[in-house]
């Protein structure tokens, strides 16, 4: 077999079948759309609801002036990036709980609150009493300190027992 160019060459159409040409056909007609009406979709009234309140304002509701000017200026990264005169309000509102509230937001971390109930948050600290004598006293054990090694196992040394065998 001889290989060469090809000449005129030509390309061949799929063949069409009829009845999806008139099908097809049939489609396309048209005609005048007459008295368009556009169908809006059904609403949510929740949604509806939070887009009305967006519109009139959808802002925060501020109790006062100076709530405002904290909500607007607290970095939300402790205190200690906060301005002097923001640190000083968030004191003043923070002075009637437990200091440790004061406390986590300076340094922006949260710090356990102990679970005794006089440093329950919402007042002022009740004064303690402390206690007469420490809770945990090490009076040392019963076990004796390990002195040596025999045979590769851990000793201690006990003068008081009696280290010979006698066979009477």
């Amino acid at each position: 077999m001889q290989g060469g160019a090809i000449r005129k060459v030509k390309k061949r159409s799929p063949k069409k079948d009829p009845k999806i040409e008139e099908a097809l056909a049939a489609k396309m007609q048209g005609g005048a759309i007459r008295k368009p009406k556009k169908k809006s979709p059904k609403k949510d009234p929740k949604i509806e609801e939070a887009l009305a309140a967006k519109m009139q304002g959808g802002k925060i509701k501020y109790h006062d002036v100076m709530h405002k000017y904290l909500h607007k200026n607290l970095s939300g990264r402790g205190g200690r990036l906060d301005s002097p005169f923001v640190r000083e309000k968030m004191h003043q509102l923070m002075s009637s709980y437990h200091p440790a509230l004061f406390q986590s937001y300076i340094t922006g971390k949260v710090r356990d609150i102990p679970s005794d109930p006089q440093y329950a948050l919402g007042g002022a600290l009740q004064p303690t009493r402390r206690d007469p004598r420490p809770t945990v006293v090490n009076w040392g054990g019963s076990m004796r300190p390990i002195s040596h090694s025999e045979n590769g196992v851990l000793q201690a040394y006990d003068s008081t027992f009696h280290n010979y065998v006698e066979l009477v």
